[in-house]
C-alpha cells in the first residue's frame, strides 16, 4: 500500500477560496473518488491559519497512486497553485478505540453539501 499526500500552499490567497474548496469537496470531488478503484481512503484537510489544504490518501497500488497524479487538476485550476506531492510506502495502519460509526459523514465540507 501507499500514501499519497498533496498539499496546497494557499496562504497568499483569500480565505475565501476555503470555503470555494470545502464546497468542491461536497458538490463534485466526494462523487469522484467514491468508488475509485484502487483507493482505500481519502482524507482532505485545511488548515486556514497557515493556508493549507491538501488531501491524503491510501492506495492499494503505486500505478494507482501513480495515475492520480497524471489525473488530478482540479484544485490546481481552481487556486492556480501546484501542490506538493509526497509519496510514502505504507509501513503499518493501527485504528484506535473511538466512538465514530461512518467516517464518511464527518468534516467541515458536508455543511455545504447541497
Amino acid at each position: 500500500m501507499y500514501i499519497l499526500i498533496l498539499n496546497w500552499d494557499l496562504k497568499k490567497k483569500d480565505k475565501k477560496i476555503f470555503l470555494i474548496l470545502r464546497k468542491y469537496i461536497a458538490d463534485e470531488s466526494w462523487k469522484r473518488y467514491e468508488n475509485k478503484k484502487g483507493l482505500i481512503q481519502k482524507v482532505w484537510y485545511s488548515n486556514e491559519d497557515t493556508g493549507q489544504f491538501g488531501g491524503i490518501y491510501i492506495w492499494e497500488t503505486k500505478e494507482s497512486m501513480d495515475e492520480e497524479i497524471r489525473t488530478m487538476y482540479r484544485v490546481k485550476a481552481m487556486t492556480g497553485v501546484d501542490p506538493s506531492i509526497s509519496k510514502y510506502n505504507v509501513e503499518a495502519i493501527q485504528e484506535g478505540d473511538n466512538n465514530i460509526e461512518k467516517l464518511t459523514a464527518i468534516g467541515l465540507a458536508w455543511q455545504y453539501k447541497r
